[in-house]
């Protein structure tokens, strides 16, 4: 029997109305960024400068066209979209990657693998980690190289260790830090093994903000992998930020705007490990 009842003061799971009284508090209008955190606006800048000059040419459909296979990326998915999938473009094209690994796999699979094929010349190396991996990756899409349906947790650390300066690690997880998962595994374990120089992607980062609100009050996500990243980040050498789709959206959205044609948001977070 638990020894505490989901929402009780010593639960990792949230209290709904506790929260609902305080939400005023919690999701007030963000005016300033993270305290003791550099999320390099200047950084993040002369990242869309960057990527204007490729942006034009992120030809994705908002919808799966009749006839399409299932292997065919499209924009409108509901899953990873807007900036996200635009940032994972502009920085594939950008970087040009020798390997990439996929801790989480799905529509982002799906456009790594097109720009691979159209645009790298199907020279990077992508391996999917996916526990559950959805339909359209049962059989693996030209431009994959390998699909490992296991938890994170089972493949161990070896392959990150194989990852070098330029590479990617592209994340996500399950979005929960608690005992044994894969949160816990990945920035625990995982993150401070990495080779100084390789790029790692977060998903569902809404950083300075918090977790969207309807997350929280009406589907009662129990969500915390941010508030791991924000301590990591804090008065922190080790690594640097990028880019991040959501602070993005906020602070900087008529660059965002003049350099994808509207003011995206998401939730793609973007760093490069430096110590």
């Amino acid at each position: 029997m638990p020894g505490f009842p989901n929402g009780h003061f010593y639960s990792p799971v949230i209290d709904s109305e506790d929260l609902r009284r305080r939400a005023g508090e919690l999701w007030r209008e963000k005016t300033s960024l993270l305290p003791g955190v550099d999320l390099a606006l200047d950084t993040q800048r002369a990242f869309l400068e960057d990527a204007r000059l490729v942006a034009g040419e992120y030809d994705y459909k908002a919808s799966r066209l009749a006839g399409t296979g299932l292997h065919e990326f499209h924009d409108g998915n509901g899953l990873f979209e807007s900036l996200d999938s635009r940032s994972l473009y502009c920085m594939l094209r950008g970087r040009a990657p020798a390997k990439m690994i996929e801790v989480g796999s799905g529509y982002s699979s799906l456009l790594s693998a097109d720009v691979n094929r159209r645009f790298l010349g199907g020279r990077m190396e992508i391996a999917c980690i996916e526990p559950y991996p959805p339909d359209f990756l049962s059989e693996l899409p030209a431009g994959i190289s390998e699909l490992i349906p296991k938890r994170v947790e089972e493949v161990g650390v070896a392959p990150f260790l194989a990852l070098q300066a330029g590479d990617f690690l592209f994340i996500d997880s399950s979005h929960v830090s608690k005992t044994g998962s894969d949160v816990n595994f990945l920035y625990l374990e995982v993150l401070p093994r990495l080779a100084s120089g390789v790029i790692v992607h977060l998903h569902d980062i809404f950083l300075p903000d918090e977790y969207p609100r309807d997350w929280v009050l009406e589907e009662e996500r129990s969500w915390n992998e941010q508030y791991l990243l924000q301590a990591l980040l804090m008065h922190s050498r080790a690594f640097r930020v990028l880019f991040a789709s959501h602070c993005a959206s906020l602070f900087l959205a008529d660059q965002v705007e003049s350099v994808f044609g509207s003011r995206y948001g998401g939730g793609s977070f973007w760093m490069e490990k430096i110590l």
